[in-house]
């Protein structure tokens, strides 16, 4: 694709968007693939009914009223367990009928379910923060009082969130379940505590590097007021070229959740034997603030992968 409006290698066929909300992400993707000569629809899952009514050579067809080449997932719309279960089904059951899915519906599970991303990070080696998933209150404080005795420093996070909402830091020990639900109401249950990374030295920053099909395409260094650096918390965005280890350990870790595209968050630790520990990889990414420091169009890389991907 040139964005000058020449379409090189056009290729016949429909790329379905789901997404949860209109704006710059998928404005920047529907430009593009028009300039390709790609038709594009936008959908929310959410919206979508799925009946199945048909033989199996309808079943896209009676429910999509097209048959797409290629779906790309932007975002899935929160929800009750049932409604979220229902809207991963449709990125499974177009996947089990050979419609390429970015990312796919295993890989957005794995990533979005952040003690299964901590698991699959480990279990490949890849230095990650130690965590602890719990649903028991009582059992929780016990725990996160002993690990605060032993030296410890954890955050708190909602298992399932992004852009730093909720994150909280845990400073001192916790009296009663009372206290302790006024400092997790966001946690539904579900407490994933995580070993707090303290900065190297002075430096209060992370790092967010962004992979499409195993290269790094962009990256950035992230600088929060305090130790939240998201760009969606106020943290400051600065292009970086990262080294080849820095590649090497995204590439990984995408690789290590499923993921085709995704949003590689990293911190540095003095602790750690190769000097960085991975936070989260994100599989539905945004790169705004990533596209503000960088050279390159971010959007024009996805288009890309996702022509290739068509059938």
């Amino acid at each position: 694709m040139d964005r000058a409006g020449t379409v090189n290698n056009v290729k016949k066929g429909e790329i379905v968007i789901f997404s949860d909300e209109i704006g710059w992400h998928t404005d920047e993707l529907q430009i593009g693939l028009n300039l390709s000569g790609i038709k594009t629809r936008i959908l929310n899952l959410s919206s979508i009914d799925i009946f199945i009514d048909c033989v199996k050579d309808n079943f896209v067809i009676r429910n999509f009223n097209t048959s797409p080449s290629c779906c790309f997932v932007r975002g899935i719309e929160g929800g009750t367990l049932e409604q979220v279960t229902r809207r991963l089904a449709i990125l499974h059951q177009l996947e089990f009928l050979g419609i390429p899915i970015v990312n796919s519906g295993k890989g957005i599970e794995n990533s979005v379910d952040k003690c299964m991303t901590s698991f699959l990070l480990r279990m490949q080696d890849i230095s990650t923060p130690d965590c602890w998933t719990l649903e028991d209150k009582s059992t929780s404080i016990q725990l996160i009082n002993r690990l605060l005795d032993e030296g410890r420093n954890l955050v708190i996070k909602p298992i399932f969130g992004s852009q730093g909402v909720n994150v909280t830091l845990i400073e001192e020990k916790i009296k009663n379940e009372k206290d302790f639900e006024k400092m997790i109401n966001f946690a539904k249950g579900v407490y994933y505590i995580q070993e707090f990374v303290e900065p190297a030295g002075s430096l209060l920053r992370d790092f967010r590097i962004f992979v499409v099909d195993q290269e790094v395409i962009a990256a950035m260094e992230r600088k929060g007021q305090g130790w939240v650096h998201n760009v969606a918390k106020g943290g400051v965005c600065r292009k970086i070229i990262p080294d080849n280890f820095l590649k090497k350990l995204a590439i990984q870790s995408t690789r290590a959740v499923g993921l085709e595209i995704g949003g590689v968050d990293i911190i540095e630790d003095k602790s750690s034997e190769s000097g960085y520990k991975v936070l989260e990889v994100n599989g539905v990414p945004a790169w705004k603030g990533l596209q503000n420091v960088s050279d390159i169009k971010i959007s024009d890389k996805i288009i890309k992968f996702m022509i290739s991907k068509m059938r």
